[in-house]
């Protein structure tokens, strides 16, 4: 039986770069605003967002348990030509999100007006604080009943679609946020409030035409099948210990800091600055990769297992490189980084930042582990362990940054620690199992050619670093710059498959194609001006 699922390379790399495009002007504009209130805001006022922020982000632990399960079953009905089966999951799984969207509304209305409760906000923010709980639960409310429905894009592998609708409600956040930034004031509300309306917009354009691409997500009035439902929730409740590791190592931190006593917002906000080349490395991978989940789905749905393999070990090689290349420039040039971005007003954030990349080394070989326990619906082993690992994160960050006293440092230590041990004793054993693949084919396939062109060119990183001393921008872009030539230059030359090399020999082809094809001669270049007057 043919699968309805494309599994295509073209489509992931069109679909990926996409997602890249779409994801830097995010950054972009994130690092801008940023940096502007840093320096026209105080430290208490300005760790005001990363705090409330945490608090929300462990609101979708609850709704993961109703939706993530959501795309699984649908992309496998769907590979399968089984058109009932999902009209079946749609009219079974709106009514219960509807109800679930509604809950969440009231009850997140009266926790943000309770915030005060929770959290230590100094004294004035009050009203910020809850304005910035409430109205990202607003978002969340309406995406819970949206999920079912907006499943199509995914599906149907729309990605640049999908990319094109983020890019849109990105300008549209970008002008509200400028507006209010330098025409009423410099605060940080403004942007929870442009974050909210952007995410709006997005989330009503991706509904309709997900629908309009996969019209068998219409909701048809129907009873609902609750062995359907336990199915969904069942896969959700284990995906629930994923997400909740996931949140444990990011927003379990803020909340620790923030109960430090005097100069808690000190150490809150150099956390979050020292942490931003990760959390923007680990989001624009994140978007780079999120088209592959339904291709693994599909090559498992179908049975093809030698491809799934293969994807799993080239996944990791490549993760590798993309995180590396950016990992580890930035650890060795965190202190001027730093030190010109805040102006000085924090310099143990460039050791923060340093801990907070240094687990890629270990991490990214298995970072496909994830998508594989979903395809073959085995991710109760995963949420177990990356759960215990990350709790105990929690315990080491509670040790070091409160009772020893090392504040954002320590928590940036047990971040590692926690992040390295689940990589080299949970994740990587486990996704071995799952993609049955042998060691030593992770290590001769994955692991060293995905870590060799960073340590090669790290030489010359450190090299440019202690004879250049960089001191501006310029200087730290023109060092980090230098190396990336040798960067790949070793890795096209020692560290490709050939499948890696056939498929960068296509690319340049279809590149040099488009390009033959664009009229350059002399005889039409003089014609071209007239056939517009």
């Amino acid at each position: 039986m043919a699968s309805r699922i494309e599994i295509s390379k073209r489509l992931l790399l069109i679909n990926s770069a996409s997602s890249i495009g779409a994801q830097v002007l995010q950054m972009t504009v994130l690092l801008w605003v940023q940096y502007r209130i840093l320096d026209r805001r105080s430290a208490e006022e300005f760790g005001l967002s990363p705090l409330v922020w945490a608090v929300i982000h462990f609101i979708p632990l609850f709704t993961d348990i109703l939706t993530a399960g959501l795309q699984r079953y649908v992309i496998e009905a769907y590979a399968r030509g089984d058109e009932n089966r999902v009209r079946q999951i749609v009219s079974s799984m709106f009514p219960v999100l509807l109800a679930g969207g509604l809950a969440l509304l009231f009850g997140g209305g009266l926790a943000a007006w309770h915030v005060d409760k929770v959290l230590v906000i100094p004294e004035g923010l009050i009203w910020d604080a809850r304005l910035m709980m409430f109205l990202p639960l607003l978002v969340l409310a309406a995406q819970l009943p949206c999920s079912p429905l907006g499943q199509g894009l995914y599906v149907r592998q729309r990605y640049v679609t999908l990319n094109i609708i983020s890019l849109c409600s990105d300008v549209v956040k970008t002008a509200l946020l400028l507006t209010l930034i330098l025409g009423v004031s410099t605060r940080v509300i403004w942007m929870a409030v442009a974050t909210v309306v952007g995410q709006m917009i997005s989330l009503v354009v991706s509904t309709i035409l997900s629908l309009r691409a996969m019209p068998e997500l219409k909701y048809r009035y129907a009873p609902i099948d609750w062995n359907m439902v336990r199915a969904i929730t069942g896969f959700g409740g284990w995906n629930f210990l994923i997400s909740l590791a996931s949140r444990l190592r990011e927003y379990s931190v803020p909340l620790i800091l923030n109960r430090l006593g005097p100069g808690a917002s000190v150490e809150l906000t150099t956390f979050h600055v020292g942490s931003i080349a990760r959390r923007l490395t680990d989001q624009c991978f994140g978007v780079m990769a999120r088209p592959t989940y339904p291709i693994i789905n599909g090559m498992y749905a179908m049975g093809a297992m030698d491809r799934f393999r293969s994807a799993y070990l080239r996944g990791g090689r490549i993760g590798l490189w993309i995180t590396l290349l950016t990992a580890i420039p930035a650890s060795i040039y965190a202190e001027p980084v730093i030190g010109l971005y805040t102006k000085g007003k924090y310099p143990d954030a460039a050791t923060v930042m340093m801990f907070t990349l240094a687990c890629y080394v270990l991490s990214h070989g298995s970072w496909l582990v994830g998508t594989v326990a979903a395809a073959k619906a085995q991710v109760r082993p995963l949420g177990i362990r990356l759960s215990v690992a990350q709790a105990a994160g929690v315990v080491l960050t509670i040790i070091l940054a409160s009772r020893l006293g090392f504040g954002a440092v320590g928590a940036a230590i047990a971040t590692l620690a926690a992040n390295a041990f689940s990589a080299v004793f949970f994740t990587l054993p486990l996704g071995l199992r799952l993609a049955e693949v042998k060691f030593g084919s992770w290590i001769r396939k994955t692991l060293l050619p995905g870590v060799a062109p960073a340590c090669v060119t790290a030489v010359v990183w450190v090299s440019l670093s202690l004879l250049v001393k960089p001191d501006t921008w310029f200087e730290v872009v023109a060092c980090a710059a230098a190396g990336v030539p040798c960067y790949f230059a070793f890795l096209l030359a020692f560290c490709t498959e050939p499948t890696d090399r056939a498929d960068l020999r296509k690319i340049l082809d279809r590149v040099k194609g488009r390009l033959a094809r664009t009229p350059s001669s002399p005889e039409t270049a003089s014609v071209a001006p007239m056939q517009n007057p």
